[in-house]
């Protein structure tokens, strides 16, 4: 499959197996060096798992930081989509490999009933020596419980995204006291020179998100040129700016924005609408969503804008040489006129087809702009409404009968589909794809929640999420229990 580059034509982003080689080896690499000289020595089997399980959980926790920082060399070929739902199901790995350190603690030879396991349990509780790896195992589930029910819902995104940040700080700052006082497994150097070195590159990776990169997102000098409503429910927003070298993107990709003179702490993901051809200008189709997107249309001309990016992999890069499917549910409309307006633009001769949904006609806001730049193009589409049948869309939701219709006489093993909308909408239109011939290899979304999603695309990447963390669990008690022997 083609690989995304850079503008200047180099590769961007290391490859799915190096990030899976590297992680392995950053999460297990301080229980391998710390087994060399350090804590194995006198240690029986299960307090030596319990403090190789507690090394490591403290590895992946740092790691977390790497993860979530939107990092094109981590997430420039496998998408920060799917960067961002890894970040979320090693959270949950990290924490199995926390309960591990206890448990193992728990668990002696000749004395494993649960209620010996209790006392111990209490009696670790109230040790004062330990009381930072407490309130560090404590922070822990509170920041997956929240991470997972409370982000974007009971708190606004930014207040949970500043708590959550906050809290993973304190988990790491706790959980590094906790090791280097308590863990005898740090003993040797090597291990805990290795987990020192992991902290930095956490630390620096803090440094670039909340220091570096409020600078880098306004470098391109990007304004607000207009603002306007398209419709009731979405708006239309472009930027333009003087120095347009300084911004490159492909079609498809998104950004984050920060509007005005705050800090990028505050930004939105948004998806490009314009193509790489419109620069100067950047155009983004913004749906209200209840918090700042609500007020998009009022922006001010010659509002200073930064953006962070570009991101994702929804290109045409990960494309074939075949017909291009292309399936949009509400405003996933937006990164689908990028593609649609580079294809246009490029002259493309492959056959292109659309399905696109929508709540009502009026939010096909850029139907009549899309079938005017496919005007003589190998190109057919079908409108759908929830509400009406009016201007010529067809009132229902997107069904086996449409697919068959639009991809009459192609070749669908050879199609490379395009999705892009809500979850729901995304898992169906998956399970049509597939049904229907096209293989799930030649489906590309753009989802940030890769690791919860119930379709047979988002099952195949999470069963290679799930391999990654068989490996780090595989590697850290091999190494645990051949120190034991």
């Amino acid at each position: 499959m083609p690989q995304p580059r850079s503008a200047a034509g180099r590769f961007v982003g290391l490859s799915a197996p190096a990030l899976a080689i590297a992680y392995v080896v950053l999460t297990a690499g301080p229980v391998l060096l710390a087994s060399f000289n350090g804590g194995p020595q006198g240690a029986t089997v299960f307090p030596l798992l319990a403090r190789t399980a507690g090394v490591a959980a403290l590895a992946m926790f740092l790691m977390q930081f790497v993860t979530s920082g939107r990092f094109e060399t981590i997430s420039g070929r496998i998408g920060l989509d799917r960067t961002m739902g890894f970040h979320r199901l090693a959270a949950v790995g990290a924490l199995g490999m926390l309960g591990l350190h206890i448990v193992f603690f728990l668990v002696r030879a000749g004395e494993s009933g649960v209620a010996a396991m209790t006392r111990r349990l209490l009696g670790y509780l109230l040790r004062a020596d330990l009381f930072t790896g407490v309130i560090a195992t404590l922070l822990a589930v509170l920041l997956i419980l929240t991470g997972k029910y409370l982000r974007g819902r009971l708190l606004p995104y930014q207040g949970w995204r500043l708590g959550h940040g906050a809290m993973a700080v304190a988990l790491v700052l706790l959980g590094l006291h906790h090791a280097f006082t308590n863990a005898r497994f740090m003993a040797d150097p090597l291990g805990a020179s290795a987990l020192l070195v992991i902290a930095l590159v956490a630390l620096a990776s803090l440094l670039v998100v909340y220091v570096l990169r409020p600078v880098h997102a306004f470098r391109s000098g990007f304004t607000v040129a207009s603002a306007r409503a398209l419709s009731p429910s979405i708006a239309e927003l472009v930027l333009t700016t003087n120095t347009p070298e300084r911004f490159s993107f492909a079609a498809g990709q998104f950004a984050w924005l920060t509007i005005g003179r705050r800090h990028t702490v505050t930004d939105n993901p948004f998806s490009i609408a314009s193509a790489p051809s419109d620069l100067p200008q950047l155009r983004f189709l913004i749906r209200n969503a209840g918090d700042m997107s609500g007020s998009a249309s009022n922006i001010a001309p010659g509002t200073r804008v930064g953006v962070d990016g570009p991101h994702g992999s929804f290109t045409l890069r990960e494309a074939g040489d075949g017909p291009v499917l292309l399936l949009a549910g509400g405003i996933g409309i937006a990164p689908v006129l990028s593609l649609v307006r580079t294809l246009a633009a490029t002259g493309d001769p492959r056959p292109v087809r659309l399905i696109a949904g929508a709540r009502s006609a009026a939010d096909h806001v850029v139907r009549t702009e899309i079938e005017d730049l496919m005007a003589g193009h190998d190109f057919r589409a079908i409108f759908l409404t929830d509400m009406d049948d009016e201007a010529g869309c067809e009132k229902g939701t997107c069904d086996a009968g449409h697919l068959a219709r639009i991809v009459d006489g192609l070749d669908p093993a050879a199609v490379t589909a395009f999705i892009c909308g809500p979850p729901a909408m995304m898992e169906t239109a998956v399970g049509l794809l597939v049904e229907a011939g096209v293989p799930p290899g030649r489906i590309v979304m753009e989802r940030f929640d890769f690791d919860a999603g119930d379709d047979a695309v988002c099952r195949m990447v999470r069963r290679r999420f799930i391999s990654v963390m068989a490996l780090v669990y595989g590697a850290t008690f091999a190494v645990a229990l051949t120190a034991a022997l």
